[in-house]
Order: structure tokens, then C-alpha cells, then sequence
């Protein structure tokens, strides 16, 4: 088959390689942190409620989404959901029963771990972004329609094209695709901005000093899903470049 040699060699393997090493460190990271108390007595859905309502956001729902490390904003029913892995976060390791805590809605045996706090607080800072028309964010929801037809359509397109021998074809899913590899570095501003936001909130909430340290490494370790989302897709457009401006020679 035309190209799949390149194909697995220079972008399946490195793919992978990229998307498992990002994968490997989220997870990781999260897990380490997730053992760690926040020192917050509160849970999941009552520290997103309190950060909400804090920051002039009582028009955003809270819910539940099932999955781990699935939590999402959606700006369309302007709607925060929480993962089940991080609703049912207790943060039961290291806790000084002595400090201070919140204590919002709940009793002092629901404490929220690092991890949990600091996902929460970042999906907030969507919020946050959605609410105040932050220039990033809007760029980003104008483009997924045309990321949503790139990354599902334009591969058929760009195949179809090149065994077809029609280059007009191959273009015009180069070009589609080009929106779906636009939306993954757009949507890096997006998400180190929304973990920005999350830092500032939390701190002041007590996540300092070590506690500090292991939010910054759960958004930074959430962060570089995104990195690799973009750098799989240059360079899998890369690839059909090649592909299509390759097969006209």
C-alpha cells in the first residue's frame, strides 16, 4: 500500500510513543496526588460549586460524568462536569488535622485530595474563560465544526484523492485537516490559561508550599496532553503533505 511504511515509521511509532509517554505521566501524576489531602472539607461537587459562585458563575451547572479524568466545561449548556474518578476523590493520605479547612457543605470526613482540587479549579478556569469572552476560547468553539469535519473526514478525502489521482480532491482535505491541526494549537492557549486561573484560585485556599507543588504538577502533567494532541497531529499532517504532493511526481 502507497505510503505505509512512512506511515508507521514516522508517524504511527512517534505518535504512540508521544500519546502513551503523555498518558503515562497524567495518569501517574494524578494518581501520587490523589493520595495527598487538600486540607478542603468539602466534596467534589461542593468545592466546584463554592469556586463558581466565588467567581460570579451561578448561572453554570455541576453534574457528574462517568469515567476517570473525564471532566469537562461545556460552553454549549454551560455545564461543569465532574469525573466519577474525581467525585469519589477523598484525598485519604497525609491530612494535619489541625489546619484549617473550609468546611463549605460537608463534614470534616470529606476532605477533597490535591489532585481533585486542582482538576476542579481548572475546569472552573474554563468557566471562567467561557464567562468573560476570552478571545482564545471563542477561537477555539468557532473552529470545531471545521476540526470535527477535518479530523473524521479529511483522511478519507486525502486517501480517496491520491489513489484516485485526483489532487483537487487530495487539497481539499489537506485543507480540512489543516483546521483539525489549527484547533489543537489553539486550544493549547485555552488550557495553560484555564490552569493559570486554577493556581490562583486554590492558593489562596491553603494549596501552597507542597500542596502547591502537586496542583502545578497535575495541570502541568495535564498540559502536555495537549502538547502531544498537537505534535501527533503536525505531524500526521506532515505526513499527508508528502502523501499528496509526493504522489504527483
Amino acid at each position: 500500500m502507497v505510503g505505509l511504511l512512512p506511515y508507521i515509521l514516522l508517524v504511527m511509532l512517534p505518535t504512540l510513543a508521544i500519546s502513551l509517554l503523555a498518558a503515562w505521566r497524567v495518569r501517574s501524576t494524578y494518581s501520587k496526588w490523589d493520595k495527598v489531602a487538600s486540607g478542603l472539607s468539602m466534596s467534589a461537587f461542593d468545592f466546584a460549586r463554592y469556586l463558581l459562585d466565588r467567581n460570579g458563575l451561578q448561572q453554570v451547572q455541576v453534574e457528574t460524568t462517568p469515567g476517570h479524568l473525564t471532566d469537562h466545561y461545556d460552553p454549549r449548556s454551560r455545564t461543569l462536569r465532574v469525573s466519577s474518578a474525581v467525585a469519589g476523590s477523598s484525598g485519604t493520605g497525609r491530612f494535619d488535622p489541625t489546619e484549617q479547612t473550609l468546611g463549605y457543605a460537608e463534614p470534616r470526613t470529606a476532605r477533597l485530595s490535591v489532585a481533585a482540587a486542582a482538576v476542579i479549579a481548572h475546569e472552573v478556569g474554563h468557566a471562567a474563560q467561557h464567562a468573560q469572552g476570552d478571545p482564545a476560547m471563542a477561537l477555539r468553539q468557532f473552529i470545531v465544526p471545521v476540526a470535527q469535519l477535518g479530523s473524521s473526514l479529511a483522511p478519507w478525502l486525502i486517501i480517496a484523492g491520491v489513489f484516485m489521482n485526483f489532487f483537487g480532491l487530495a487539497v481539499i482535505g489537506l485543507v480540512f485537516f489543516a483546521g483539525a491541526v489549527a484547533f489543537t494549537f489553539v486550544t493549547l492557549p485555552v488550557e495553560f490559561g484555564a490552569s493559570k486561573r486554577a493556581l490562583a484560585y486554590v492558593e489562596p485556599l491553603g494549596l501552597i508550599g507542597e500542596r502547591g507543588d502537586g496542583a502545578r504538577s497535575v495541570l502541568r502533567a495535564a498540559g502536555w496532553t495537549y502538547v502531544a494532541a498537537s505534535l501527533t497531529a503536525i505531524l500526521t499532517f506532515l505526513y499527508y503533505v508528502w502523501l499528496v504532493f509526493g504522489s504527483r511526481r
